[in-house]
């Protein structure tokens, strides 16, 4: 085990730091997993395509944020992060949240760090209020022992009906999938057409309204995340070159693993194997690379039933935020 650390200094996130939080969850992924800390593949996809999509964003109403609205966000967001810095300089330790706005903790946290929990309770007690429930939500892995304990020491109540499933497909040699005819596998390396990538995407959302979808600056933004790869970009093209399936997989090179965010199919060709050979393709393509197993942010029958297995769960922890004086 690790030699307990006693010295971190707490500070504001910079943009310089992605890279640094970055390594800390590839770092500590074959300690602890998902979800005690977040796969890599998260906080890539939140930086560059949750953060600059949802900017804007209202409940219940279409809308597609400008290219200003999008970099406010991404300024907003940075501003709610906040990083612990070790005596090297190395991130040690981050709180992040996954929209533009306050509404669930997560924190991220290198082995012999747990004394920074309480820190990173403060700090999202003072600062990250859900802005409508007016509490404080944690997210808490299910084996992370030590924030579990915390977090019921500070009163916060679990949420045992709305479980973040996660899991897991191990690799014993690259599947092939099998395609309908007329119908064929591209990747965003092939034809990088955005228009009908961020369509496709809304769509298989359940999203009719064009307004509802990414923005094509959304998606370019997710195209210069650090980890993201053209090549594993995967789409299903159909009769008359609609996009009727996609699934991007993230490849963590250093852990042999491959994680899939995210994964969907247009309603109008669901129920025809599609979705299921997208996956399929994504792990082969994975398995190529070198993957021993891919994870998905899921345990639904979906997953399970393409051979994934379940591997961990995560849970809200809330507690009702202190009256502001």
């Amino acid at each position: 085990m690790p030699e307990p650390k006693t010295t971190a200094h707490l500070r504001k996130y910079l943009p310089a730091d992605f890279l640094g939080v970055r390594d800390l969850l590839v770092d500590t992924y074959p300690t602890f997993g998902i979800p005690h800390n977040w796969g890599f593949e998260r906080w890539n996809y939140a930086r560059y395509f949750v953060i600059p999509m949802l900017a804007g964003y209202q409940e219940g109403v279409a809308y597609a944020p400008s290219v200003e609205e999008s970099l406010e966000a991404i300024r907003a967001w940075e501003n709610m992060i906040r990083v612990w810095e070790g005596d090297q300089g190395e991130v040690v330790g981050a709180v992040t949240i996954e929209y533009p706005w306050p509404g669930m903790a997560f924190f991220q946290r290198r082995p012999g760090y747990d004394f920074l929990l309480g820190e990173m309770v403060d700090y999202a007690e003072g600062s990250l209020v859900h802005r409508k429930r007016n509490e404080v939500r944690i997210s808490v892995g299910g084996r992370d022992e030590p924030l579990q304990q915390l977090v019921r020491e500070r009163g916060y109540t679990q949420d045992t009906e709305n479980p973040e499933g996660h899991s897991s497909f191990l690799i014993s040699g690259p599947p092939e999938p099998q395609l309908p005819p007329g119908f064929f596998f591209r990747t965003m390396a092939d034809n990088n057409d955005i228009e009908l990538r961020r369509e496709v995407f809304g769509r298989a959302f359940n999203h009719p309204d064009p307004r509802d979808w990414p923005t094509a600056f959304a998606y370019e933004e997710l195209q210069r995340a650090p980890d993201y790869r053209k090549d594993l970009d995967l789409y299903i093209v159909g009769p008359g070159r609609q996009y009727v399936a996609c699934c991007i997989v993230w490849y963590d090179e250093r852990n042999r693993v491959g994680m899939l965010e995210p994964v969907g199919t247009h309603p109008d060709f669901r129920r025809r194997g599609l979705g299921r050979a997208v996956v399929l393709e994504g792990i082969r393509r994975a398995a190529l690379l070198g993957a021993q197993r891919v994870n998905v942010g899921a345990d639904v029958e979906f997953y399970l039933a393409i051979g994934f297995e379940p591997t961990h769960v995560a849970h809200i922890w809330t507690k009702p935020a202190a009256a502001k004086r």
